[in-house]
């Protein structure tokens, strides 16, 4: 729903390559954003800290680049953007973090 009603077109989920995967890939205006997504719980004392290492972006360069290739898209009108889901047990709700363009 955040996706959408901000204007992204989903245009695939969960694709693989190899042993690759990027959660997300929208097309918004004339850029193809590819989203990496995490779920952690309130309590945790890295929740604003992107939670990803050099070598889990380093994959998920690969992806993406192995999808433009695939899918004949330009790398110039591409991002990757990461969305952290903060889960609040005690009171059973949610929120989303929407960090664009990290890398």
């Amino acid at each position: 729903d955040y996706l959408i009603s901000n204007n992204y077109k989903v245009i695939e989920s969960n694709y693989r390559c190899d042993h690759f995967e990027i959660d997300i890939i929208t097309r918004k205006d004339k850029n193809l954003i590819f989203f990496e997504v995490k779920t952690r719980l309130k309590n945790d004392l890295s929740v604003d800290e992107i939670p990803l290492s050099s070598w889990q972006i380093k994959n998920l360069k690969k992806a993406i680049i192995h999808y433009c290739v695939e899918n004949h898209y330009c790398l110039e009108n591409t991002r990757l953007d990461l969305i952290i889901i903060i889960v609040n047990p005690k009171d059973n709700l949610a929120t989303l973090k929407h960090y664009p363009d990290i890398f």
